[in-house]
């Protein structure tokens, strides 16, 4: 009896304190208010609290004296355009909505957002330019789809483990679904026009649509592009001002959007065409540096046209 006392006793002394220690230990539910933490010295929501983008001053079809539609490319390994790039995440899982890239603001917004108002249009091979709007828009579908590699699985046979043909049917192996990288787009096609309003007495730009361009290797070890799609950068306005851009500045007090970005002309940017009667591309009658001197040549072309609308 005694020994059996010995044993209740130890068992007591050993279990007894995980058991309190455990209900001491248990935290307390907490549900912290995100209202009440300031990550940094000061809230940070100048771009958060903008409603809407300014809206454009009203043009008329009579003040346009002279217009030109011009397609630029913006190459994102460029360090001037680095911050449409980064941060580059490839799980969306750890995006931050204080730090997010071009690509993933504008997928956020087709995928996760409003179709009706953040809409996306199609793009076929060999589409000439001028017809970024013409195919229609991308049903939900689609929009779920963007980027995303569908490999039809081969047919079975005995060295794969199974048989290729069952009940007169041939029997293939699941699809291989591979997920749209987001980090793949290095570049962004752009379509603007440039105009003299002599109501203003001014020489302006309005960018029309952006488009971007997915970089990778195909089967051949060669390096491809491909564009995604189009959207209508207007329908956007609303949602780029209210973004904030990263590693733009080593100053956090300057505090700036996609919308700023684009409007203040904040990029580098080579021109691919510029509107002409036959509709060529730089590349198709230029190669090379002559080409990238070409694109500058139109650069300074429409600068000093502006130049050439004044008397002195």
């Amino acid at each position: 009896m005694k020994r059996l006392n010995n044993y209740i006793f130890i068992l007591l002394v050993v279990c007894l304190p995980k058991v309190v220690f455990s209900q001491v230990l248990t935290p307390p539910e907490f549900k912290p208010n995100p209202d009440t933490i300031i990550d940094g010295a000061y809230d940070k929501i100048h771009n958060e609290t903008k409603p809407k983008a300014y809206k454009y001053p009203s043009i008329k079809e009579k003040d346009i004296v002279w217009s030109r539609t011009i397609w630029r490319e913006i190459d994102l390994r460029q360090k001037i355009n680095h911050h449409f790039y980064f941060p580059a995440i490839e799980n969306r899982g750890n995006l931050n909505v204080e730090k997010m890239s071009l690509i993933d603001v504008i997928m956020e917004a087709i995928q996760y957002g409003d179709n009706d108002k953040f809409r996306c249009f199609n793009v076929v091979n060999n589409m000439a330019p001028g017809n970024e709007f013409k195919y229609g828009v991308k049903t939900q579908e689609e929009e779920a789809l963007i980027g995303t590699k569908i490999t039809k699985g081969e047919a079975m046979s005995a060295e794969w483990g199974g048989d290729s043909v069952v009940d007169g049917n041939t029997v293939y192996f699941d699809d291989i679904i591979t997920p749209f990288n987001r980090t793949e787009v290095r570049k962004w096609h752009l379509k603007e026009e440039w105009y003299f309003d002599k109501h203003r007495s001014t020489m302006d730009v309005r960018i029309v649509g952006l488009c971007p361009i997915r970089t990778y290797i195909d089967e051949d070890e060669e390096e491809k592009d491909e564009p995604l799609f189009w959207i209508y950068f207007p329908e956007y306005r609303d949602l780029l001002v209210q973004t904030k851009v990263a590693n733009f500045t080593k100053n956090n007090a300057q505090q700036r959007s996609y919308l700023g970005i684009f409007e203040k002309r904040m990029f580098a940017s080579r021109i691919l065409q510029e509107s002409n009667i036959m509709n060529r591309a730089v590349t198709d009658y230029m190669i090379g540096l002559d080409a990238l001197l070409e694109s500058e040549r139109i650069k300074e072309e429409i600068f000093n046209i502006e130049q050439d609308m004044w008397e002195y």
